[in-house]
């Protein structure tokens, strides 16, 4: 059965939910520590700025038992002593399904219909798949999340106005500057959400801009497709004062802007008012610098506001998005009930083999090869016929797996001798 233990922005602020940010680095370690936990070794881990959402596959445990002993792994696993079971939320099934495929779809997002979260949930499913984590059934339910989120994205107009956290911090930046051609933006970070940023902020007309990475080829790269610069990683606290805007994406588990380092930036003459965009989960920047005089700093949980003027247009397309998402519920769940069948299938088929065998090596004793072949023929016509008839009969009995009382009496039929 699928589980799902998940921590959002919906249950959970960002001092809670960044003590649960998964870094992939942490995720091979953290399925190892499980499995010997728990010997749940099934898991598909989705970490991103607004959530952390554990998908496990497994038959071991009821349902209350085993959302309790993956929680209680994560804890320790975090080495986190903190009250907070309430702020995650436990599904199961079909809900758990249902869930998925609405993050996929942007339906669950901060900004609804957000594009990034797609990327992300590849990206997570990819990584656990190479790392032998999922079994067929993750595989299948993610696999179908992806054709939910792309039906929901083509047949609807929920990708309308703002789709992403980084473009929400541009439109940020643009309601506190207005015009933002004459602004220097400092990007630390070259991934997926930094490079989004960048997009967004060259979109507004932004020429100055520098980037800085601790891959500095990554940099060099990401600075070059928008005519930017490139600062090493480990300088960018000198040049601080020199920005108009500063954008923190990493995946850093720990502060890299200290309110020290602003500190001693606005006391240079040309600093002048600086916004700072902590894009971030945990935090990259201190959150003490919002405090200093010329200074305004934004987490992700800053910009529902940006968004909610754009949200209110999109929600007329959430009705049809969910109709698409149930029918690639029904689509899986029908997967998964069909899977069930398979056991009483192959006995169907082993009990049919058994007695043709039999019956064949008794043929062969008194006949010639000539005849033998044509009986050998026959029973393979027959036992074929015979075998599609009972697996129709069978998927119509059980409502195509679904009716598990019924699936155990035939299961117990054929075990018989």
């Amino acid at each position: 059965m699928i589980g799902l233990l998940g921590i959002s922005y919906k249950t959970a602020p960002l001092e809670v939910r960044e003590k649960f940010a998964f870094p992939n680095e942490e995720i091979v370690p953290f399925s190892e520590f499980l499995q010997q936990e728990t010997e749940i070794s099934d898991i598909v881990l989705l970490s991103t700025c607004n959530r952390t959402e554990l998908y496990f596959s497994q038959d071991k445990y009821d349902r209350q038992s085993a959302f309790e002993l993956v929680f209680n792994a994560m804890l320790r696993f975090k080495n986190i002593d903190l009250n907070c079971w309430h702020q995650f939320y436990h599904l199961w099934g079909c809900d758990a399904v249902r869930h998925l495929y609405k993050v996929a779809s942007g339906l669950d997002s901060m900004i609804l219909g957000e594009d990034q979260i797609i990327g992300q949930v590849k990206e997570s499913y990819l990584f656990c798949t190479k790392a032998a984590l999922t079994d067929a059934v993750l595989m299948r339910l993610f696999q179908k999340s992806f054709e939910a989120g792309k039906r929901v994205r083509t047949e609807t107009g929920i990708k309308l106005g703002t789709t992403s956290v980084s473009s929400a911090a541009v439109e940020l930046c643009a309601q506190l500057f207005g015009d933002l051609t004459d602004k220097s933006v400092l990007l630390v970070g070259a991934g997926e959400t930094g490079s989004l940023a960048l997009q967004n902020i060259v979109q507004k007309g932004v020429t100055q801009i520098t980037v800085a990475n601790r891959t500095l080829e990554r940099a060099q790269a990401l600075a070059d497709e928008h005519n930017g610069d490139v600062l090493h990683f480990d300088e960018f606290n000198q040049h601080l004062h020199k920005y108009d805007i500063v954008v923190v994406a990493t995946g850093a588990q720990s502060l890299l802007i200290t309110s020290e380092m602003v500190e001693q930036a606005q006391q240079c003459e040309e600093c002048g008012t600086q916004v700072f965009i902590d894009l971030s989960v945990p935090r990259n920047i201190d959150e003490n610098i919002g405090d200093l005089a010329g200074v305004q700093l934004f987490g992700v949980d800053d910009l529902e506001e940006v968004v909610r003027e754009s949200a209110e247009r999109k929600l007329e397309c959430v009705d049809s998005a969910m109709e698409i998402i149930e029918e690639v519920v029904a689509d899986f769940n029908e997967w998964m009930a069909s899977r069930s069948l398979r056991p009483v299938i192959k006995a169907i088929s082993s009990k049919f083999q058994k007695f043709s065998q039999l019956e064949l090596a008794e043929a062969k004793k008194k006949h010639s090869n000539e005849v033998y072949d044509a009986i050998v023929e026959y029973d393979q016509q027959l036992t074929q016929r015979y075998m599609n008839l009972l697996v129709k009969n069978l998927k119509d009995m059980t409502d195509n797996g679904k009716t598990l009382d019924s699936l155990q009496f035939v299961s117990e039929l054929f075990k018989k001798e």
